[in-house]
């Protein structure tokens, strides 16, 4: 009996030196203007860490000791080793700046140009060529503000389509809409290449149900009062402009009889959209994945093409557990970024990119009869650090894409029956359509861990996944998983009821 008294003893003093995962979360912020320090790095054991998001927010969910410590840093601030014990809600960095010429201890001083030479003969040493394994959390933002949504009516032979109904259906549609995806996984590929492989851990979709809701209401709507008005035989010839198509009707009508197999259809639509939602993953990793100064295919590749921008050394800084050169960028001529390079000042790899897109952004507009696309402004940073590999990898990257859309177009729509006597015409609406829109679309990757392979011919994708929606953030959702901390806005999402 008195060791067993004596166990549960010291399994509770065992305990007492454990801290949760949920409660390893703070902000981190500079001490004299209290300012939030986005992507600063917060490592515990030799090769794990997170990264603070654009608020200075993060959360470790490993199990740590109070002994345990912690070292937090960021560009420009003097890093602070703490262990988990002194952990508060608030965690300060001081601002230090470096002379340029303490850095120089010998008679060596480097040109802008000889530091950009430096880089490009140490790339192959300094970052990984082999396939690699990198477990990874993805996030995806999408904000739509809709500025203008109006449809001029100018005539319709169906009695029940008329300006009132349209500019109430034009109500509904809400200013401003957002969604989020989220994502876990491990990503396999090789640098320079398109061979990648994905396997999927955890997937969600954060939502608003109302808007869906609204969606099928106007649909539900408009699909009675077509069934009410025209054949089922006949076709519709959709026009604007000079383009036309052309739509059968019985395809866009639904048939209750042959809704028996109603959930078999919905069991198949839900595997086309995993497929999908896999694809359209795999595709944004390829893409954030290669597009990193160092790709030769890269439009971030500013190290190949120096010659077309001037480059500044703006200083000395602090950068993890070393120094770094600043290298202020813009373009020359038609290029179409401007940033930041930090450079390790002892092996010359790149520890982080900035960038921003300059004005105007060549080759991203479009406007053509009507139709106005404009890339309003880029903007991104990537991170890189060396692990246990003794190679430079991927640690964090964020990509921001603000665009514009407008459209300003007729639209006409005309039923068509060749199977009635007389005129094939049969009923006609026209409108004149006036839409636009500002789009936000924020993609960020953390990546925990990489991993050297030999190939990754065997890896087996997994298409199919579960993916959880919700209409509301979950935080239990990614409970014992290092995620990205999310932000306000996605923390207060949820969808808006009539109560409410």
């Amino acid at each position: 009996m008195r060791f067993i008294y004596l166990f549960i003893f010291f399994t509770m003093i065992a305990s007492l030196n454990l801290i949760q995962a949920q409660n390893t979360k703070a902000i981190v912020v500079e001490q004299k203007t209290k300012t939030p320090i986005p992507y600063a790095t917060i490592k515990y054991g030799e090769f794990k860490g997170v990264i603070t998001n654009e608020e200075g927010f993060f959360n470790i969910t490993d199990v740590l000791k109070k002994s345990d410590s912690l070292k937090i840093s960021s560009i420009g601030y003097a890093s602070q080793n703490i262990t988990v014990s002194q952990l508060k809600d608030s965690l300060f960095l001081v601002p230090k700046e470096i002379e340029l010429s303490s850095v120089f201890l010998s008679s060596k001083k480097y040109t802008v140009d000889e530091i950009l030479e430096n880089i490009k003969e140490n790339l192959e040493a300094n970052y990984i060529a082999d396939y690699t394994k990198q477990r990874f959390f993805m996030r995806e933002s999408y904000i739509q503000h809709m500025k203008q949504f109006k449809f001029d009516f100018l005539k319709c032979s169906i009695k029940e389509i008329s300006e009132k109904l349209l500019d109430s259906m034009v109500n509904l549609v809400p200013q401003k809409s957002s969604y989020y995806n989220e994502t876990l996984g491990d990503f396999y590929s090789i640098p320079n290449t398109t061979q990648t492989k994905l396997t999927l851990i955890k997937a969600s979709k954060l939502y608003d149900k109302n808007s869906d809701a609204t969606s099928d209401a106007l649909q539900e709507k408009f699909t009675a009062i077509l069934k009410k008005n025209i054949k089922k035989d006949s076709y519709l010839k959709i026009k604007s402009g000079w383009f036309g198509s052309k739509v059968q009707v019985d395809s866009i009508l639904p048939d209750k009889k042959k809704s028996i197999d109603s959930l078999q259809n919905e069991l198949k639509k839900r595997k086309k959209e995993q497929k999908w939602f896999f694809a359209s993953r795999k595709n944004t990793l390829s893409k954030m994945m290669k597009n990193l100064f160092f790709d030769d295919e890269s439009d971030l590749n500013i190290i190949d093409k120096s010659n077309r921008y001037e480059f500044t050394l703006k200083g000395v800084i602090e950068f993890q557990d070393d120094l770094a050169y600043v290298l202020d960028y813009k373009p020359k001529w038609r290029e179409d970024f401007k940033g930041t390079l930090y450079v390790n000042t002892n092996d010359f790899a790149v520890l982080r990119m900035d960038y921003e897109s300059v004005d105007p952004i060549y080759d991203k507009k479009f406007n053509l009869l009507g139709i106005n696309i404009n890339h309003l402004k880029y903007k991104g940073t990537a991170v890189f650090s060396k692990g246990d590999l003794n190679y430079y990898s991927l640690k964090y990257a964020s990509h921001t894409n603000i665009s514009s859309a407008k459209i300003n177009r007729p639209l006409t729509i005309i039923e068509k029956n060749k199977h009635v006597k007389g005129r094939r015409k049969q009923n006609e609406l026209k409108l004149d359509m006036h839409i636009h829109s500002v789009n936000i679309s924020k993609k960020e990757i953390v990546v925990f861990d990489t991993e050297s392979l030999s190939n990754i011919k065997n890896i087996k994708e997994n298409k199919d996944i579960e993916i959880k929606y919700f209409s509301s953030y979950n935080a239990n959702y990614w409970k014992g998983y290092n995620i990205i901390e999310p932000n306000t806005a996605i923390k207060a999402f949820k969808t808006i009821t009539p109560d409410d």
